[in-house]
């Protein structure tokens, strides 16, 4: 789901317990895989993962709504969402822009 007017993004993930923290699956971006130690890390780290990889793309990809999203593995995964800020990403990336061009 795309806010229009607000440039937020909201991705289904699934996160996967394991032994040590959890990985995480995110459908909508192919091959997209993170992991965090504990559940907020991995959840903050999937929504960097996405704003980053979403930030310069023309066309963002269709979000699954959660209750499509089917989990098929070991009991203890999660489905869940995330809310990313394309604005804020796109900031960031200006500034780093910025500041490599500075270094000259």
């Amino acid at each position: 789901m795309v806010k229009e007017s607000t440039n937020e993004l909201i991705y289904s993930i699934i996160l996967h317990h394991e032994e040590i923290g959890y990985s995480v699956e995110i459908p909508d971006i192919n091959g997209a895989w993170t992991e965090g130690i504990t559940k907020q890390q991995a959840l903050d780290k999937a929504k960097n993962l996405i704003g980053t990889t979403l930030v310069d793309q023309p066309r963002l990809p269709t979000p699954t709504p959660l209750d499509n999203i089917i989990v098929l593995s070991k009991s203890g995964d999660i489905k869940t969402t995330v809310t990313i800020d394309l604005a804020y990403y796109q900031q960031l990336m200006s500034g780093k822009d910025s500041q490599e061009n500075n270094a000259f």
